[in-house]
């Protein structure tokens, strides 16, 4: 083995400033080229995971009706409870669906205690708005409850285009009304039967998870509420507007959307999921939120 000696003239030569500088400004290029991947790549498996979401929730309506003989109502008026409670017994929360008292509404114990409890299949990974903006109107004072991020489709509002009629809709409350023409409504319980334009071209559930809306609130409320006859609906929305579009403060009418760069999901009837983009056409979104309307659609 050979030994290296340095003798008293020699020194080791470090980083000049220049060099040092060159190094830094380097790996903060690579630095700057990799973070870009590693967000597309973080939010692809949030993506995946609210896609997830929406299909366990749209088979969960397949084995609702396969034991009941219907689809879930979108609220009781009785009880205000909407369709999220009544599918717990089909996403595997049968002890949550349990603790409910559905001779009680939704702001009385021990329903509304219940919010309190997060069900991970109701928000979307990309959505930071977690819980209810309004806790008051929940019933709960000094804690507040949990929301969703995936609404039922009531159907659409506004103007058929083939038949260039309105879509039928109840006018009543001031929050907007309540569409006749799509899957869920208070009180009556849709079936298969129902949906004629064909479960693939008939939406079941929407996204709406979107923090940017310039102003406007999407009124996010506890994951137990239901609907009120003639009045509001918190669990199911109209197809209204454009998606991400802030056109609308009817409680009703909030606007499908989601943090997703360029759209947001959408589940049909027959179990499939989509991303649909925000530049999709309104009488193709009035299309496919109709379960009845004999429209020809374009899949977004």
């Amino acid at each position: 083995m050979t030994l290296v000696s340095w003798s008293r003239g020699q020194r080791m030569r470090g980083f000049t400033l220049v060099e040092l500088l060159v190094v830094i400004a380097i790996i903060g290029v690579l630095v700057a080229l990799l973070l870009p991947a590693v967000q597309a790549a973080r939010e692809a498996a949030r993506r995946m995971s609210c896609t997830n979401n929406l299909k366990q929730l749209t088979l969960s309506l397949h084995n609702y009706h396969d034991t009941v003989g219907s689809f879930p109502p979108g609220g009781i008026a009785s009880n205000q409870l909407g369709w999220p409670v009544h599918i717990l017994p089909y996403i595997e929360q049968v002890n949550l669906y349990n603790a409910f008292n559905h001779s009680v509404n939704y702001q009385t114990t021990p329903n509304k205690e219940q919010a309190l409890v997060r069900v991970p299949a109701y928000t979307c990974p990309s959505g930071p708005e977690i819980r209810s903006d309004d806790p008051g109107a929940d019933g709960m004072s000094g804690t507040t409850p949990y929301t969703i991020h995936y609404y039922g489709v009531m159907g659409p509002k506004g103007t058929n285009p083939v038949t260039n009629t309105a879509y039928p809709i109840n006018t009543g409350g001031g929050h907007g009304g309540y569409s006749q023409a799509g899957l869920f409504y208070v009180n009556e319980s849709r079936t298969f039967g129902d949906i004629l334009d064909g479960t693939s071209n008939t939406f079941a559930f929407g996204e709406i998870s979107w923090s940017d809306r310039r102003g406007k609130v999407t009124r996010y409320r506890a994951w137990t509420r239901g609907g009120l006859v003639n009045d509001w609906m918190a669990a199911a929305k109209n197809v209204a507007n454009p998606i991400n579009s802030d056109l609308t403060t009817l409680f009703n009418e909030n606007s499908y959307g989601s943090n997703h760069p360029g759209g947001t999901h959408f589940s049909r009837a027959d179990g499939s999921v989509g991303f649909v983009s925000d530049n999709t056409a309104t009488s193709v979104l009035l299309s496919l939120a109709s379960r009845d309307g004999g429209e020809p659609t374009t899949s977004p």
